[in-house]
């Protein structure tokens, strides 16, 4: 009995095989995907660096710069590779929230995929606060986010709601803007 369904499932795969071909089977590899955090997280760490914020929404006893990652961490270990990095003569500091509730005051919040319900209590939690919003959910940037990563072709690229962070007291540097695939 164990035979034939060992057969049987082989015969479906040739067969998925020939209907779909290979590429039809195709998953991404883990290696690509942590491939993929590890270049948006690079991308983070350049967006502040070409973002303006207003001299009192910064801390002024702290020399930190947060990164808040709310919901499930997508990164794995990638933001580790640019935690050492400084952003605007601050240290970058990273922090997990998985809650509104746990979300210190942050510079930059990179909201997760598993947070897709949760975007208007998000936002309303952030109010008109200078904060960076990011994220790879589609229509991100439409929703009122601030900057979205998106894929054209084989490449990751990245829309940007200008109003949203001019709202904020948030200033994009025009080399970015001229970078980005699409400017709201």
């Amino acid at each position: 009995m164990i035979r034939i369904m060992k057969r049987m499932l082989h015969l479906l795969f040739l067969i998925s095989v020939i209907l779909h071909g290979p590429e039809g089977l195709r998953i991404p590899q883990a290696a690509e995907i942590e491939q993929e955090y590890q270049v948006k997280a690079a991308f983070l760490v350049n967006f502040a660096r070409f973002i303006t914020w207003p001299e009192q929404s910064l801390p002024s006893g702290e020399k930190v710069f947060t990164l808040c990652v709310i919901g499930e961490n997508p990164f794995g270990e990638a933001l580790r590779t640019v935690a050492n990095k400084r952003i605007h003569s601050r240290e970058l500091k990273i922090v997990y929230a998985d809650s509104l509730d746990e979300m210190p005051s942050c510079c930059m919040v990179y909201v997760s995929r598993s947070e897709r319900h949760a975007l208007k209590p998000i936002f309303a939690r952030l109010g008109q606060r200078a904060v960076v919003t990011v994220s790879d959910l589609p229509g991100f940037v439409d929703g009122g986010g601030a900057i979205e990563f998106v894929t054209k072709g084989e490449r990751l690229a990245f829309l940007i709601n200008n109003s949203s962070l001019n709202q904020r007291g948030l200033e994009v540097s025009a080399s970015m803007l001229d970078l980005a695939a699409g400017v709201r």
